[in-house]
């Protein structure tokens, strides 16, 4: 899924099938709108992004701040319903990427009764990106898009045992931000028309609902464990998940966590890791590296709010 990340948005439907059921505090909102109930727990960093150039394993070329993102999670319950709120994104700044605009976020809204998820919304927008090699990112940065660029927005929705998720692709202006609301606006009416929604049965998940992939990624952080695996969905698609924490890396009192996710039908592995601070509470990490593209080493540093 690109592991692509949380803005400030007016509250907006995600879903055209918003749930009446859900509480208002998590109904399906635009990235980083706050709850409308008071939060349990919450905690949100924003980071720097850092890009390194690679050629078959050597490093061509590094940058500093060639972008952005930002990780936050959020706690709330009210009356007998409880749920958590994962978002996670990312996006270049042109001036400092020689000119490629590329951005996408992913935001997750689950809702629980106890510690059992009754319920999964997930909704993002990526900008469609071909490069596939260095060669194809070489020859986007001579051509950089004018006027309007194309995205992809995709659109889920977990229950026990099934998922439910569309693909849309649209055009909008080449210089949106991930807040800009106008993109926000139009990714969601393309799910107002006629749209090839995709639905899966998971009889391995019994009354489960199946994960999505923060918030199983999120549970296996939590469990603080040496190693730790669990599955996930993501557009009708079955995806291994696997962490291994080594020990706490000097004086920083930071633990470096490896992970790969494989695609159980393609067999495609990406590997990642993560810095996490082992006293907090809420686990956001304070580093975030990985690689999207052969040629390609990301790395996202915490920066002060």
């Amino acid at each position: 899924m690109g592991l692509l990340v949380a803005r400030i948005f007016r509250p907006a439907r995600i879903n055209s099938r918003a749930t009446a059921s859900t509480p208002p505090s998590l109904q399906q909102r635009a990235p980083g709108a706050g709850t409308a109930g008071s939060p349990l727990r919450a905690k949100s960093q924003r980071y720097r992004a850092d890009a390194v150039i690679l050629f078959l394993g050597i490093v061509l070329y590094k940058r500093a701040g060639v972008g952005g993102g930002q990780v936050s999670i959020e706690e709330t319950g009210e009356g007998a319903s409880t749920g958590k709120i994962l978002f996670f994104a990312g996006g270049s700044d042109p001036k400092r990427a020689h000119g490629l605009r590329r951005l996408g976020w992913i935001r997750e809204v689950v809702l629980e009764s106890g510690s059992t998820a009754t319920e999964a919304n997930y909704f993002g927008v990526l900008t469609s990106s071909p490069e596939e090699s260095l060669e194809h990112a070489r020859k986007a940065i001579a051509s950089p898009p004018s006027g309007r660029s194309l995205y992809s927005a995709v659109n889920g929705r977990h229950i026990a045992a099934h998922s439910r998720s569309a693909v849309t692709h649209f055009e909008f202006t080449s210089d949106a931000s991930w807040s800009d609301h106008g993109l926000i606006d139009a990714a969601q009416s393309t799910f107002h028309a006629n749209v090839e929604w995709r639905e899966t049965s998971w009889p391995n998940s019994l009354n489960q609902v199946p994960p999505t992939f923060l918030f199983q990624l999120a549970t296996l952080l939590e469990q603080r464990a040496r190693y730790a695996a669990g599955r996930y969905v993501y557009n009708e698609q079955e995806y291994m998940l696997e962490i291994e924490a080594s020990q706490q890396a000097g004086s920083e009192r930071l633990r470096v966590v490896r992970g790969g996710v494989r695609n159980q039908r393609t067999r495609r592995q990406t590997s990642f890791r993560l810095w996490i601070e082992e006293s907090s509470d809420l686990i956001v990490p304070v580093r975030i590296e990985f690689q999207p593209r052969s040629f390609l080493r990301l790395t996202f540093e915490a920066v002060p709010a």
